[in-house]
């Protein structure tokens, strides 16, 4: 398909119906999944959703916003990386955890803090958007030591690995609140001879960057693209490239340490 075509979307779902209508140029609703980026909704098996809009002849998959699945319900064998898959995570947007590190200037961090808390729906998913921020942040996959559960929480001490070779101790606290909605609060902390802070409060549309140095402090300017168009373009872009990008491999470690903490 030329750079000059608009790519077909096949979605029912209204945030990106949206973001369609806001890329007149490089997008278009399709009647049906063959050809098209398919948009998975990230509810329900979502996994199955994925393999049925590649078996449908999909060209590539939007996953939005995906929660944490059961273990054993995913197979990554299943997949085989032939078309591209962009992952949503509305509390780990590609741009905001761009400005994070670049701000750093490649200081690496020494140590680095999570914090947690959603009614308990959506605490799952959450965790796992803690732990890509612990990943994107030290550089490095991320390894569980242990973990401590009690009824509202968990704690868990791990290890990130840096860029570097090395490792930066980390540690992520999780606490489910009440309410039914799915969105939370979200905190991070790297410490090192930079401090970067990072507050992500889905229900106050809220996600902020600060960065402190021997300069001062650096608040990174806000993003007020939506996470549905923002996934949507990176989709375009990746099934122009023909690769597969990284987006459901980090996804899928993210979840593997998610399931490992709520399972213990």
């Amino acid at each position: 398909m030329s750079q000059d075509r608009a790519f077909s979307v096949f979605t029912g779902l209204p945030a990106y119906t949206a973001a369609v209508a806001e890329l007149p140029v490089s997008a278009a609703l399709a009647e049906n999944v063959r050809g098209a980026v398919a948009v998975v909704p990230g509810t329900g098996d979502w996994w199955q959703g994925m393999l049925a809009a590649r078996a449908g002849g999909a060209a590539a998959v939007v996953l939005a916003d995906p929660a944490v699945l059961k273990r054993g319900a995913i197979d990554p064998k299943q997949w085989p990386g032939d078309i591209p898959v962009i992952v949503e995570r509305p509390r780990l947007r590609p741009d905001v955890v761009a400005d994070a590190v670049a701000a750093r200037r490649g200081s690496p961090a020494r140590i680095i803090t999570v914090e947690c808390a959603a009614p308990a729906a959506g605490l799952g998913a959450l965790i796992c958007d803690g732990f890509g921020w612990m990943r994107s942040l030290a550089g490095g996959a991320v390894a569980l030591q242990s973990s401590i559960a009690t009824v509202h929480s968990r704690i868990a001490l791990l290890d990130a690995g840096d860029s570097q070779g090395g490792t930066v101790p980390a540690t992520l606290s999780a606490t489910s609140i009440g309410g039914f909605h799915p969105g939370g609060l979200l905190q991070v902390l790297a410490l090192g001879e930079v401090r970067t802070e990072v507050t992500v409060d889905q229900p106050a549309g809220l996600a902020r960057v600060e960065t402190a140095t021997e300069e001062g402090v650096l608040r990174a300017p806000e993003h007020y693209e939506s996470s549905a168009r923002l996934a949507l373009r990176r989709a375009i872009d990746a099934h122009r490239a023909e690769g597969p990008g990284a987006d459901l491999e980090e996804l899928l470690q993210d979840m593997a340490l998610t399931r490992a903490l709520l399972d213990a």
